[in-house]
């Protein structure tokens, strides 16, 4: 069982939130933690979907495992056994608290890290989207991962 659970929200759960998922929990593995859960969720899911074929190749190629992940749609329960939220984008947060009861700390993922603009959304369906898209992300969850440790893990 996990001692640590971490959502990271995006608006569909078919780009961003599923790529900073896919990267924390890469480096969690290779920083060998393992009492941490890290799951993805977006706002306005209607149906589940797979991710983009292109998406999944860029976490392939990047020794990510979430190759199959499906959208899924945060909950309340979700909610309710968290210890970390981090969205993708400043909107996100709002709606949360908006819709939400929250009882933890949620924060927009460029605040948590200090950075003031948003990772932009994959616009155009092509691998080199993906590409940049991912390498903003992990360096972005990098600097999530280094903070994560040092308040949320280790003390």
């Amino acid at each position: 069982m996990s001692d640590k659970k971490i959502i990271l929200v995006g608006e569909n759960n078919l780009t961003r939130s599923i790529l900073a998922e896919a990267i924390l929990k890469k480096i969690f593995r290779q920083k060998n933690i393992t009492n941490v859960e890290v799951i993805s969720r977006g706002l306005i899911v209607l149906f589940s979907e797979p991710i983009s074929p292109k998406a999944a190749a860029v976490l392939y190629e990047n020794g990510c495992e979430e190759v199959t992940k499906r959208s899924s749609e945060l909950t309340q329960e979700d909610m309710d056994g968290a210890d970390l939220v981090l969205t993708m984008g400043k909107g996100e947060t709002d709606h949360i608290r908006e819709h939400f009861e929250v009882n933890t700390t949620c924060m927009f993922l460029g605040t948590f890290i200090d950075m003031e603009e948003e990772i932009p959304d994959v616009m155009e369906d092509n691998k080199e989207a993906y590409e940049a898209c991912f390498d903003l992300m992990r360096q972005a969850m990098e600097a999530a991962a280094d903070r994560i440790i040092l308040e949320l893990i280790s003390p």
